[in-house]
């Protein structure tokens, strides 16, 4: 129709091996959301690659990923290693949520993630609550909102 502004559906990124996990995110996400999954380190890179700055609203990030990889190279990389692509693909009006019960490592993510200027939250996945992650997308969807306006 003419006179619309068409808004760009509000896509979150997660980035998680643990199926299970996956499941009860999705199960906790609004339908408003695209929920797109990335089950390795290897598959996150690719898909940032491909669909690069301005598609995602967010990311979710794990930092262990060994459980789904699809290549010998892919069992070696983590969260870690996908910081510098985030840095040099994502917008950083993108928002960060760090899952990872990795302690020592969510810390180094969150960490150089804040130094490249995402806003970063950083809850682990044992302690992450249904309640803090809808707060966490309402938060994300309206931050969409107002860059899409």
């Amino acid at each position: 129709m003419k006179g619309l502004l068409m808004v760009a559906p509000c896509r979150i990124l997660l980035i998680e091996d643990d199926l299970s996990r996956i499941e009860r995110l999705r199960s906790w996400m609004p339908q408003s959301i695209r929920l797109v999954v990335a089950t390795s380190a290897g598959m996150a890179m690719g898909t940032l690659k491909r669909d690069g700055r301005g598609t995602y609203a967010a990311l979710m990030l794990d930092h262990d990923l060994q459980q789904q990889a699809a290549t010998t190279a892919d069992a070696t990389l983590s969260g870690s290693d996908l910081v510098n692509l985030i840095i040099q693909h994502v917008g950083r009006d993108a928002a960060m949520l760090v899952h990872s019960m990795n302690s020592t490592k969510a810390a180094g993510m969150e960490e150089r993630l804040n130094r490249a200027g995402f806003w970063v939250t950083r809850i682990p996945m044992d302690r992450l609550t249904k309640e803090a992650f809808c707060d966490w997308v309402a938060d994300v969807e309206h931050l969409w909102a107002d860059r899409s306006a």
